[in-house]
């Protein structure tokens, strides 16, 4: 092989940093990487396993679902710009999935190029506003030492991605050590919460009548779910979570669930006289509800800055910075040292009322899935319920759909840490990617992946179902496929008074065949008493090794 010596250390660093995967798409920049990681494995010398996505889009969704299921860094490489631009609204995922991701490209040449304002190009600034940090390298500077610098500011709470650029001269250098050094990943210290700032959010927490906690991405720490629990049981407390992770288990007596017959809107969370904010964000398409404007904000947070956004456009009462982890069990036991033999009773009789409230609901949601067990077309509630049915307790659901995601999160169980990974960006197309990504992570668990027509398409699926193929990284997938774009179209009928808006894949593709035609199992239901049998089919074979896809026809929207 040849001795490419800024290689050779960039894979030392991602040695240190427990990378265990390369996701990319190639390009002429990137061969004295893949050569050397290729060498390496040849070798026997540790590196990570480099996964061709024939699509750029599909490196960027594979990485982020990746590192949600093991918790570890990821890097993608693609070429220079062109690939840096393919990337699209997958690095918007990642950023809003605040992804420790490292992501490198060779400096399109010539340097000298201007842009229209007659400035220098600055390869850069094509995603400095989607990325923590970005750097272009240049001759002198220590490779080793920016790279681990992008990988501590990549990994450093709140995470994100990097961008790195280097000059073909750097990257393609020969020989010009006698060999790279090792590295030490940096490890930052988790931050704890201020004592007298938690003190005062248990006095508010104690003494409200109709408490709510929300959160959207505290179970990226898998201890936190067991101490959130702690929390909202000590509490009394509803907990409402976004669908990203399993945070808390969304059958546990304290989950909120709201009526099936609750449109847009959410009356627990303008109800709530006082209001804890875990680790939240808003949603990139926000919904338009706003709290009470009396009730008490507590925002506990480790990125408290909210890209200089407040949460609901309001002041916290309480602002606390720190480490999820390491917040909420020490609240717990502050709010039980507080609690005295009156207040407890009194938590004790609502915790009861509130439990009675959840086990009504769920029970409402599961009467209305079964009553649909006839329905034509078939409806997303029976398809939701078909798949709780059909899966154990270890898959990992891999989840995007939009226009059914109330559906969803109320009739699919999910308990355990890890097992729930969901898109918090705003791009459509993550779900079979970041499916593979999770896959390869966790090759002993069943991964499913769920989302729309739209957002199959969307997903790359030629490249997506080839790398699964070829990898070996089986998973199913199943459409909610409701032939349009459901969520754009209710959107515009709640606005104005059109039927058509031109938003139906009227006449579908049959996915089915692009499945079949990258190696993988296809099949289409459109009658309701066919979803339980096609589930377990599909399961079956994704079990035996093959990647398989399940189009579920639903009513047109």
């Amino acid at each position: 092989m040849e001795d490419y010596t800024t290689v050779q250390t960039i894979i030392e660093v991602m040695n240190a940093y427990g990378v265990e995967f390369v996701f990319f798409n190639p390009g002429i920049d990137n061969v004295p990487f893949l050569e050397t990681i290729s060498a390496y494995r040849t070798q026997g010398r540790k590196s990570p396993r480099s996964i061709l996505c024939l699509d750029e889009f599909v490196t960027m969704a594979a990485a982020q679902g990746n590192w949600m299921a093991s918790g570890k860094p990821q890097v993608v490489s693609v070429h220079s710009e062109l690939g840096v631009l393919q990337l699209g609204g997958s690095l918007h995922n990642a950023q809003w999935g605040r992804v420790p991701l490292v992501f490198f490209t060779e400096v399109q040449e010539p340097l000298e190029r201007r842009n229209w304002k007659g400035e220098p190009f600055d390869q850069g600034m094509m995603v400095r506003s989607f990325v923590k940090w970005d750097h272009q390298i240049k001759d002198g500077e220590d490779i080793g030492e920016v790279f681990s610098r992008a990988f501590h500011i990549a990994t450093s709470e709140p995470c994100g991605p990097v961008y790195i650029t280097l000059p073909r001269g750097v990257l393609w250098e020969k020989g010009k050590t006698a060999g790279p050094k090792t590295f030490k990943a940096i490890k930052e210290i988790p931050l704890k919460a201020d004592e007298n700032a938690l003190s005062r959010t248990a006095e508010i927490l104690i003494n409200a009548e109709n408490p709510l906690i929300v959160t959207g991405y505290s179970g990226r720490n898998p201890d936190a779910v067991a101490s959130l629990v702690e929390l909202a049981e000590t509490l009394a407390a509803r907990v409402m979570t976004a669908d990203t992770r399993v945070n808390f288990p969304n059958t546990h007596p304290m989950a909120a669930y709201l009526s099936s017959t609750v449109g847009f809107g959410n009356p627990l969370l303008t109800k709530a006289d006082a209001i804890l904010s875990i680790d939240y964000d808003m949603h990139y398409a926000a919904p338009s509800v706003s709290p009470d404007p009396n009730a008490k904000i507590i925002h506990i947070d480790i990125d408290t800055v909210k890209k200089g956004v407040p949460l609901w456009d309001k002041k916290p009462d309480i602002l606390i910075k720190a480490d999820s982890s390491h917040a909420i069990p020490a609240l717990t036991e502050i709010i039980k040292k507080k609690l005295n033999i009156e207040r407890r009773g009194q938590l004790k009789k609502r915790y009861e009322i509130l439990a009675a409230e959840h086990n009504k609901l769920d029970g409402e949601w599961k009467a209305l899935a079964e009553s649909h067990t006839g329905k034509k077309p078939i409806t997303p509630h029976w398809l939701s319920y078909c798949i709780n049915e059909a899966i154990d307790d270890d898959t990992i659901i891999v989840n995007q759909t939009i226009s059914p995601a109330t559906t969803v999160a109320h009739l699919i169980r999910r308990d355990k840490p890890g097992t729930l990974l969901s898109c918090p960006g705003g791009c459509i197309g993550w779900a079979p990617g970041a499916a593979l990504g999770a896959k390869l992570a966790a090759p002993d668990k069943t991964v499913i992946s769920l989302m729309g027509d739209g957002a199959f398409i969307y997903g790359c699926p030629e490249a997506t179902l080839w790398s699964a193929n070829f990898y070996k990284a089986p998973f199913l997938e199943i459409i909610y496929d409701n032939q349009g774009y459901g969520a754009i179209k209710g959107l515009f009928k709640e606005n104005y008074d059109v039927d058509n808006m031109g938003a139906d894949i009227a006449s579908p593709p049959d996915y089915t065949m692009i499945a079949r035609a990258n190696n993988a199992y296809g099949r289409m239901v459109e009658d309701p008493a066919e979803v339980p049998r096609a589930l377990k089919e599909c399961l079956d074979i994704v079990r035996g090794g093959q990647t398989a896809v399940l189009d579920v026809r639903l009513a047109s929207v």
